[in-house]
């Protein structure tokens, strides 16, 4: 194509985000604003290949051109290890619940288990064969923290094994708490680990992002300098005149 000849309009730059904006999300697994600017950035590689010339005489050459249709390949690749990361993580998460769930109730059972030693040798009204409950956290949440829920839980413990309570009179019974304790311990793990994974291909994801929309902005300004919107050859075929040049 000659150089002064009409371009293939170029998409406008994306505008500069003020201070106080917030970034737009999808309710998916990507960022919303992410998907909008490799679409455009689709469009201006597009345009600028059939314009290569022209461009390439701006430093704006083929390899210039190639690493941006790299990093937008390697960039819709990431975003679906993205998304599969995000689901690993809430399955990891809503494991890691689910245990917490199941290892409080079974913490509760003990203090059930207390409440009702403690009410069947109140019966007779003699202190000295009272069942006391100090010890037992009766009115805690015990699961403030994950630390909490751990300590507790070994408390608990230990307080069934010496006292004896009905419910517990088996090894098995005391077993199956400290197996809910332990499920808790390492799904805790799991979840941690997934959520590292998480912030890893984030990262990863918006890095590229960076040169990706650094190459499509230079890309553009290079159309603008060779075919501004002031020269009426070019305005006669281009959108408004606030959009940059070649496919806008």
């Amino acid at each position: 194509m000659p150089d002064n000849a009409t371009p293939t309009p170029f998409p406008a730059p994306a505008p500069e985000p003020k201070p106080d904006d917030k970034p737009t999300r999808s309710r998916g697994y990507f960022n919303k604003a992410q998907l909008e600017d490799l679409g455009t950035a689709e469009t201006v590689l597009a345009a600028a290949r059939k314009n290569a010339a022209a461009l390439a005489k701006r430093r704006i050459d083929d390899k210039y051109l190639k690493g941006l249709e790299d990093a937008i390949k390697e960039a819709r690749r990431r975003l679906t290890e993205a998304g599969q990361s995000t689901d690993a993580s809430k399955a990891a998460n809503k494991k890691a619940d689910e245990k917490e769930t199941k290892l409080v109730q079974a913490l509760q059972g003990i203090q059930s288990g207390a409440k009702q030693w403690h009410k069947m040798l109140a019966e007779d009204d003699d202190p000295n064969t009272n069942f006391p409950l100090d010890g037992y956290l009766i009115g805690e949440r015990l699961d403030l923290s994950h630390d909490a829920l751990v300590q507790n839980a070994e408390a608990l413990i230990a307080k069934v094994k010496a006292d004896k309570l009905p419910g517990y009179d088996d090894a098995a019974d005391i077993k199956a708490v400290e197996d809910a304790l332990e499920a808790y311990r390492g799904s805790e793990t799991e979840s941690e680990n997934a959520d590292s994974d998480q912030v890893g291909e984030t990262t990863s994801r918006d890095k590229l992002m960076k040169t990706i929309n650094t190459r499509r902005s230079a890309t553009q300004h290079a159309a603008d300098a060779i075919w501004p919107y002031t020269d009426e050859a070019n305005e006669a075929s281009a959108k408004p005149s606030s959009c940059r040049r070649i496919d806008r």
